[in-house]
């Protein structure tokens, strides 16, 4: 049976555009549909076009009838729906409740939920893998938990309170703040994550027999000073060293220099109380609540030396640890501002 001949009549702006977007269209349909059309408009038979184009002869039917209805807009290919998601909106809403509340408040028999335990929970029948994509779009992540130390100081509110008001003094410039602790150096390496190749894991070696110094140090809460002093027992001695060294960098300085500190048994000693005594007014002291490490930032700088130190890395003897320390905690005092960020 001869094909129909099924004219289109195109305005000249109309056959223009149709030349121009079949030549920088990168869709096969889009092109397609152009080229239907401008053959169409000069009069050639259905099955003509179709061989032209390559294509059925229905598929050029149904082409040139939508632009009847549809005009231009036929050239804006309609984006297909896909597959229906797996997990509904009001699936994912119940999952993100779940995950929000440990399974035992939710009366479970386990602690921890998993993306197997959340589908049998809610009823889904998807593989987990599938629970662990969406529960990535809602914005939940596979992470290790920190461990918060809770202190029982009936006092914590308001020592916490007064350290606060003791950095604004250092702030306005009434007093010089410093933050000290002490860190433990030992030949035995300290294990954190580091890159290694698929299937081999590193190996560290360790000490025959470890040893152990101590850094006692001070750093400015607000200038990013850094002070310490390495002492071979970690006893009130090496601590009041640190302290003649706090004050000897203030020496002829009208201010108080104020050291926020842990409950140490060294810090409280004897000795130190008569130092203090020694240098007062200038020179104080303040005891922080107690187990509340996360209110002395200099812990977190101790962190980054460690980090940068003693991880992964076997010092063969204590000599070169502490060499390898002291020049790093100069290079850290010789920029200020590197230590602020750190502890801030």
């Amino acid at each position: 049976m001869a094909s129909r001949t099924i004219v289109v009549h195109l305005s000249r702006s109309v056959r223009r555009r149709l030349v121009v977007l079949s030549r920088k269209t990168r869709q096969a349909v889009v092109w397609r549909r152009c080229q239907i059309l401008l053959k169409a408009d000069r009069g050639q038979p259905v099955a003509q076009v179709a061989a032209a184009v390559g294509c059925d002869p229905s598929t050029v039917y149904r082409t040139l009838h939508a632009f009847e209805t549809e005009g231009e807009g036929l050239l804006r290919p309609k984006s297909s729906p896909g597959r229906p998601p797996k997990v509904t909106a009001k699936a994912a809403q119940e999952l993100n409740q779940a995950l929000a509340k440990a399974p035992r408040a939710m009366g479970r028999n386990f602690s921890n939920w998993s993306a197997g335990k959340l589908a049998h929970y809610l009823g889904l029948p998807v593989n987990a893998t599938t629970i662990w994509r969406q529960l990535r779009r809602l914005g939940w992540r596979w992470r290790r938990p920190v461990r918060r130390v809770a202190s029982p100081d009936p006092r914590y509110g308001p020592k916490k309170g007064y350290v606060r008001r003791l950095r604004q003094a250092a702030r306005r410039g009434r007093i010089h703040l410093y933050y000290a602790d002490e860190m433990d150096l030992a030949l035995l390496p300290t294990i954190s994550g580091c890159w290694m190749r698929i299937g081999q894991q590193r190996q560290v070696d360790t000490p025959g027999q470890n040893q152990s110094q101590y850094v006692f140090g001070a750093v400015n809460a607000i200038t990013g000073e850094l002070i310490w002093v390495v002492w071979e027992r970690k006893n009130n001695v090496g601590f009041r060293e640190l302290l003649k060294a706090v004050r000897a960098a203030h020496a002829g300085d009208a201010l108080k220099v104020v050291i926020v500190l842990d409950n140490y048994r060294i810090h409280k000693a004897k000795a130190v109380g008569e130092l203090v005594r020694k240098f007062k007014p200038h020179l104080r002291l303040h005891f922080l609540p107690t187990y509340s490490p996360q209110l002395n930032p200099i812990e977190r700088l101790w962190r980054h030396c460690r980090r940068n130190v003693t991880d992964n890395t076997f010092f063969r003897s204590m000599s070169r640890l502490l060499t390898a320390i002291q020049s790093f905690l100069a290079e850290l005092a010789g920029s200020p501002e590197t230590v602020q960020r750190i502890v801030a």
